[in-house]
């Protein structure tokens, strides 16, 4: 949810200003990190056994890390 509202907030940032591939850099990169983040705290969950925290910590960034991949090869490609 969270990487949600941070692509929400990072587009809306683009489309109102003129540098949007700087801003569009910058969420992406943000949500890459976050979701690194999240999901080595997945695998030390799933090392515990705590099944339930690791699938959802596992899960959770990955559609944030995929509206950035999209969103970058829109821009770039």
């Amino acid at each position: 949810m969270l990487g949600h509202i941070l692509w929400l907030a990072g587009i809306k940032a683009a489309t109102s200003t003129s540098a949007i591939s700087s801003w569009v850099l910058a969420v992406a990169a943000t949500s890459f990190v976050v979701g690194g983040a999240v999901a080595a705290l997945g695998w030390r969950a799933y090392r515990r056994k705590s099944d339930v925290w690791a699938a959802f910590l596992l899960a959770f960034p990955v559609a944030p890390v995929l509206f950035s991949l999209v969103v970058l090869g829109v821009t770039y490609l």
